[in-house]
């Protein structure tokens, strides 16, 4: 039968388990005009949080426009203001008068075009000019506003994945994002939500500490969310009821097991208990549970892998000592046992690895950030090579 474990794409708000007090408090701001953020490390579960918090709002009877956007494929300022009046389109034009009608009352400076779709089912989109005059410009930038106005009625605007803008935005970023940030404290009907990964492999650094904290672009402009774990009770006892309908059983004990190995990780969670269920036919054993554990390290081999081939010999020595407990990484012993050389070697090699997005840094205590490459690189990696 089909596995009743989801981990390979976002969630329905009834598949959501937990975050309850989150939801809330996200669905609170937003219904009340409260611009908020949600950031965390990549597969941890935002896009099912968020389709949880927007069917809250939805049930509200007299609940904002929602307008989604993902800015994964959006590389400038201009597309940004392109996308999002395309996306405001989308949500109340259905045909094409109805999209010329909208554009000619609110963007008559920008005129954009609206090709006719060749094929049955392709959709209506705008079209801008590159080399918009400023009036133009700003009418784009200010549409949000003026769509609002038009319909009579709040918007919520969700942009996902806004770290893949910040990354691609060059040299001038902090003045952009100044600029942006002052445009939309502007715009008095429409809400604002940002979201997207804290930090990636591909840029190492905290995207959104780099926008939010003291003294960045967006400081102060939308309160943090942050995403609550996942309560071990409500996901060992979701573990248990979904072996339960196909007439498997797992203990308490094993759900735990699975729970705390993968420290409440969402993804991993879902991925060992798919495993797991996919090798038991009646009753969950210790067999199974080891047997499925290095299942899931075999399939996370190659890429783990190559995260420790792009590191240097002091960074791999710094990640060993984290796995090993060290917290005094500035003491002499433990700077000759990891061949740390010196407390600035300490800070630069730390810095690296935070950069690289594999630890972060929580009370002056350093701690990996993807719990499961942390058990991979303990039980593989630093039993198999010799570092001495």
């Amino acid at each position: 039968m089909n596995s009743p474990f989801l981990y390979n794409r976002p969630l329905q708000a009834p598949e959501v388990l937990g975050r309850t007090a989150g939801a809330d408090w996200l669905a609170s701001n937003l219904i009340k005009g409260q611009h908020s953020v949600v950031w965390n490390t990549p597969k941890t579960g935002k896009s099912s949080f968020i389709n949880k918090v927007l069917a809250q709002i939805r049930k509200n009877e007299q609940a904002p426009l929602i307008c989604r956007l993902s800015c994964f494929n959006i590389r400038s300022e201009h597309s940004l203001y392109a996308a999002l009046a395309n996306a405001l389109f989308g949500c109340v034009a259905n045909t094409l008068g109805e999209w010329e009608n909208l554009a000619a009352t609110l963007l008559p400076v920008s005129k954009p075009g609206i090709p006719v779709p060749n094929h049955q089912g392709h959709e209506f989109y705008l079209v801008f000019a590159d080399d918009l005059p400023a009036e133009a410009y700003l009418e784009l930038a200010r549409f949000p506003q003026a769509f609002s106005t038009h319909m009579n009625r709040r918007v919520i605007i969700v942009l996902e994945s806004f770290h893949t803008l910040v990354e691609f935005s060059g040299a001038h970023a902090r003045s952009q994002f100044q600029k942006i940030a002052e445009l939309w404290k502007s715009m008095p009907d429409v809400t604002w939500l940002i979201c997207g990964s804290g930090s990636t492999a591909s840029s190492g650094y905290s995207v959104f500490r780099e926008l939010f904290d003291e003294r960045r672009p967006f400081y102060r402009f939308a309160e943090h969310v942050p995403l609550e774990p996942i309560d071990e009770k409500e996901f060992t006892d979701y573990i248990i009821r979904s072996f339960a309908k196909a007439g498997r059983v797992i203990s308490r004990d094993y759900a735990g097991m699975i729970y705390q190995k993968m420290e409440g990780h969402p993804y991993y969670v879902q991925y060992l208990s798919d495993i797991c269920f996919s090798n038991t036919k009646g009753y969950m054993n210790d067999a199974m549970f080891q047997g499925g554990l290095e299942e899931l390290l075999d399939i996370f081999q190659q890429p783990f892998e190559c995260i420790c081939q792009e590191l240097t010999t002091p960074q791999i020595y710094f990640l060993r000592a984290i796995s090993q407990g060290v917290e005094q990484f500035c003491s002499i012993e433990v700077m000759d046992k990891y061949f740390l050389k010196s407390s600035g070697n300490v800070s630069r090699t730390r810095d690296a690895l935070e950069r690289k997005g594999i630890i972060e840094t929580v009370r002056k205590k350093p701690h990996f950030i993807d719990p499961l490459f942390k058990f991979w690189f303990e039980e593989r990696f630093c039993k198999t090579y010799w570092l001495r």
